[in-house]
């Protein structure tokens, strides 16, 4: 069963649905919405194959989001 991750609270759901197709860069885009489906409940294995990362890479992002915020 893959590990839970859990997302702090600095936006909700709705906000970080708005401001990944927002994104100018390509890159900040994709990780909106990697941390987008998190927050919606996906776990980091849907992510990754959804997204095409490994799960590690899932984390780090997860982890620097909870950490500084958007």
């Amino acid at each position: 069963m893959p590990k839970g991750v859990s997302i702090e609270d600095h936006l909700s759901v709705e906000e970080l649905e708005k401001r990944y197709p927002q994104a100018k860069e390509p890159i900040e885009r994709s990780h909106y919405q990697i941390i987008w489906l998190i927050a919606m409940g996906k776990t980091s294995e849907e992510v990754a194959q959804v997204k095409g990362y490994k799960r590690s890479w899932i984390y780090e992002l997860v982890w620097r989001y909870n950490r500084q915020g958007a």
